[in-house]
């Protein structure tokens, strides 16, 4: 096979996921013909696409010391180092790109939302009106958005967005945008309605308002069908006793993992692995229950139970690992950028992430044993954390495949230090607390607005703000934390 048609089918590859096909074509386009450029960039790409960040980074680099105004080894050089969150280097490629080839596809938009995320909500907003007829009509429509929003022009942000679906209904990624703000601003009706027709991220999800759901339900079963991962469901299955109350009969499809922690809650008439809706009178999924409900409540937590064993065995492993108190922390979730897709199907990225180092050092001088639940962790974080806390800690991530196991460590912990992920749903589902870091933009359970999240008034809240800059919200944590 000659060099040109592996490079071809490497882009083929990348562009339906198979990273580890398009790698192996990649490297046997550039291993047939070294001095071609345009291999050498796609060999790149192949990388970024495996997770391979380092090789990644240092074949643009290499393309770019060959050819410095390679105007696409610059743009996907500056995507490498946006992943890694090394955005001033990230933000210099993009500019030097942008100044060479304006009109390259995505590139103000890639820009734009690198200022927006070193907080220069006024350059990006800049950028992207100046570059206009450069960027794509739904990534303008966005990013204006999400500029407005920013400078605390919810309105104009939500009446941007309405606008730009009411005149464009296959955006789904700008639907998705206006579910999320509307739902961070407290619209909770016209949210959720967005909410379940957003981009559809979970085939075969319909993008249609089903029908709504009777106002009584006496003698109808239906199926729950958990979407997205553990936490979503427990988070989704809070409005489950709305049903319950309209007299419904309910089952919940989910992963088995989870049976464990949902059992003995009497809501719920069956849990099953597969969703097969025969013999149910409807099945739904259980991001949809708000929207189909018609509700505006903001019920409690769905009520877990720890299972008394598990409890056990966990109070032997906390002491010995050393003394109480005991802190657990958490500085990431969500969709790792780092590891994420850029070719292929589009697909929405929630990730929320706190500086480990940071975090550690605000953490510096706690009194009893420190404990890691970070599921993921990228290879440097563990390092980074270490420099900040300069004492020992100990690593209790794995339990993470085991929510009966990690439920009884969470209730055993004095303090919880933690992004939003789905440890804080199962803390709430015992009734315990934690100290949550919301990044800038808050995910929309804990709205765009100063205090407590509505969804979890116990759960204390240290914000970044605006200007992303944490010191301010990680001084207050220590301060809380008598540190």
């Amino acid at each position: 096979m000659d060099a040109e048609t592996c490079n071809q089918l490497a882009w083929k590859y990348l562009q339906a996921g198979e990273t580890r096909l398009a790698l192996e074509h990649a490297l046997r386009a550039h291993e047939l013909k070294r001095n071609n450029l345009d291999f050498l960039n796609t060999l790149g790409v192949a990388y970024g696409e495996a997770g391979q960040l380092d090789l990644a980074e240092a074949t643009f680099r290499k393309a770019l010391k060959r050819k410095p105004g390679f105007v696409d080894a610059l743009v996907n050089l500056a995507k490498s180092l946006e992943k890694q969150e090394r955005l001033d280097e990230a933000r210099r490629h993009y500019e030097r790109a942008l100044a060479i080839e304006p009109a390259f596809p995505k590139l103000a938009a890639n820009l734009a939302k690198v200022y927006s995320q070193r907080g220069e909500t006024a350059r990006a907003k800049g950028l992207l009106e100046g570059a206009a007829k450069n960027v794509d009509p739904q990534d303008l429509a966005i990013g204006l958005a999400q500029c407005d929003a920013d400078a605390g022009e919810t309105d104009a942000a939500l009446a941007r967005l309405r606008a730009a679906v009411a005149d464009h209904d296959d955006w789904k990624l700008a639907r998705s945008s206006l579910a999320h703000l509307l739902l961070s601003t407290a619209h909770w009706r016209e949210g959720w309605t967005e909410y379940v027709r957003r981009r559809n991220l979970f085939d075969p999800r319909p993008t249609e308002l089903p029908p709504p759901l009777a106002a009584r339900l006496d003698g109808k079963s239906l199926l729950l069908r958990g979407e997205q991962g553990i936490g979503d469901v427990l988070f989704f299955l809070r409005f489950a006793p709305l049903l319950r109350d309209r007299g419904a009969r309910l089952a919940l499809a989910c992963e088995r993992k989870l049976h464990a922690v949902l059992r003995a809650n009497q809501v719920l008439d069956e849990l099953r692995d597969g969703d097969d809706p025969a013999g149910f009178d409807r099945a739904v999924w259980t991001g949809d229950l708000p929207a189909l409900l018609a509700t505006e409540e903001t019920p409690p937590a769905w009520s877990l139970a720890v299972d008394p064993e598990a409890k056990r065995a966990a109070s032997e492993r906390l002491a010995a690992l050393g003394p109480p108190p005991y802190l657990a922390v958490t500085w990431r979730a969500g969709t790792d950028t780092a590891r994420g897709r850029e070719f292929g199907a589009e697909r929405i990225a929630l990730s929320k992430s706190a500086p480990p180092k940071e975090v550690g050092a605000a953490l510096r001088g706690w009194s009893g044993t420190v404990i890691l639940l970070q599921r993921g962790a990228r290879r440097q974080d563990g390092a980074e954390f270490a420099a900040g806390f300069a004492a020992p800690f100990h690593d209790l991530s794995a339990l993470g495949e085991d929510p009966r196991a990690l439920l009884a460590v969470l209730s055993l912990v004095d303090e919880y230090v933690s992004v939003s992920n789905t440890n804080i749903h199962l803390l709430a589902g015992i009734g315990g607390t934690a100290r949550v870091l919301v990044p800038f933009p808050p995910e929309w359970r804990w709205l765009r607005r100063e205090g407590r999240s509505p969804w979890f008034p116990d759960f204390p809240a240290y914000r970044q703000p605006v200007s992303r800059d944490w010191s301010a919200p990680l001084a207050a944590l220590r301060k809380d934390l008598g540190l």
